[in-house]
């Protein structure tokens, strides 16, 4: 996040018990980066604002093994470790390609693993493969060279990836996936977004993009990864702070969403070639979630989720809307776990649940499964 970006909504929270076997109990002097440091005291719960939601029970795994397999079992118990969930049925099937048309039920999550890559301290962002089985792409915060890694979902580290042609960041928030600049490529691109701006004080903002690489080449170690491309942004209306990004599956479109007490939306209509561009602001934008800090949208396009420090939202998408369209509806509350500084969340390549996972050393990767 951005210095000083834990404002409000970072109280920290439970690991939910990765390193006990236990969640909930106590976190504290969780450390944002301007230095300053959050000290909170959770009881296994923390408050969800969507309306209605219930707690479920934990189900199944994530689809999709890794090249060392998954983990089968959960590592540890995870009552109360997790925040809300909606009611109603889900209607649509992510197996068989089903667009979603009413807010799923979706159960408490489990721990899948605990991340312990030491290189990997402050994750900001984090997207599913969508071609490569059990494979997540992951970036730091602000502080970090121009990098990122493939995990698998027992938490190992598939390879560190070193962006060639960007010789520094400001401030990586989020990453997204989705379509490059030709229409015609069918591949998928990882998109970067060095968006925070905490001061607001950013002329422009950077969105750096390199195709999708595979994670498995990299056999554990680093490699260099060239190809980069760059979409420099201004804001219509000044300089935002924001961590997260967004792009359509189907068309390219960009979304970006703005942090603060009140967050804004704006877009660029895709496919987007490499160069210079004004965003459009979109209203109206209906997004209750305070301080965002991270999101995804769904491989179909269907939903999109945008989550904060202690609450997560799902907007459904209606058929013949843009994606930015789809925060003018109303949303529906989504669990969390309780993560000492939660910035991301990635849903997986058949829609069928999400993963999420907190800045810090050694945190565990959460998967949140559609009942």
């Amino acid at each position: 996040m951005s210095a000083g970006g834990a404002t409000g909504g970072a109280t920290g929270g439970a690991t939910g018990g990765a390193t006990s076997g236990t969640t909930g109990g106590t976190t504290s002097g969780a450390t944002s980066d301007s230095g300053a440091t959050t000290e909170a005291m959770t009881t296994g719960e923390a408050s969800s604002s969507g309306a209605g939601s219930t707690q479920g029970s934990t189900s199944g795994e994530p689809t999709g093994g890794t090249s060392g397999g998954t983990t089968g079992d959960t590592s540890g118990d995870t009552s109360g470790g997790t925040t809300g969930g909606t009611t109603g049925d889900p209607t649509g099937d992510p197996t068989t390609g089903e667009i979603l048309t009413r807010c799923p039920a979706i159960a408490s999550g489990e721990i899948l693993a605990l991340v312990g890559d030491s290189k990997i301290n402050e994750a900001s962002g984090l997207v599913a493969s969508r071609s490569q089985g059990g494979v997540l792409w992951v970036h730091n915060d602000s502080g970090d060279s121009p990098r990122f890694f493939a995990i698998n979902l027992d938490g190992d580290t598939l390879g560190t990836f070193n962006v060639k042609g960007v010789d520094f960041i400001d401030d990586w928030e989020d990453m997204s996936i989705g379509p490059g600049g030709d229409p015609n490529d069918p591949g998928d691109w990882l998109y970067f977004g060095d968006i925070g701006d905490n001061a607001e004080e950013r002329e422009s903002i950077m969105i750096r993009r390199v195709p999708e690489p595979d994670a498995a080449a990299a056999m554990g170690g680093e490699v260099e990864i060239g190809g980069v491309e760059t979409i420099e942004l201004t804001y219509p209306d000044g300089s935002h702070d924001a961590e997260t990004l967004l792009i359509d599956p189907n068309d390219g479109e960009l979304v970006i969403v703005s942090k603060g007490s009140k967050s804004a939306v704006y877009r660029l209509a895709g496919p987007i070639a490499a160069g210079s561009y004004e965003l459009e602001k979109v209203e109206p934008a209906n997004i209750p979630v305070s301080f965002t800090t991270g999101g995804d949208v769904s491989p179909l396009g269907d939903f999109v989720i945008v989550r904060g420090y202690l609450d997560a939202m799902l907007w459904l998408r209606p058929p013949g809307t843009g994606l930015a369209e789809a925060f003018a509806g109303e949303p529906c509350g989504v669990p969390l776990s309780l993560e000492p500084q939660g910035e991301t969340l990635a849903i997986a390549p058949d829609g069928s649940g999400y993963y999420t996972l907190s800045e810090l050393i050694s945190q565990p990767l959460w998967w949140f499964a559609r009942e």
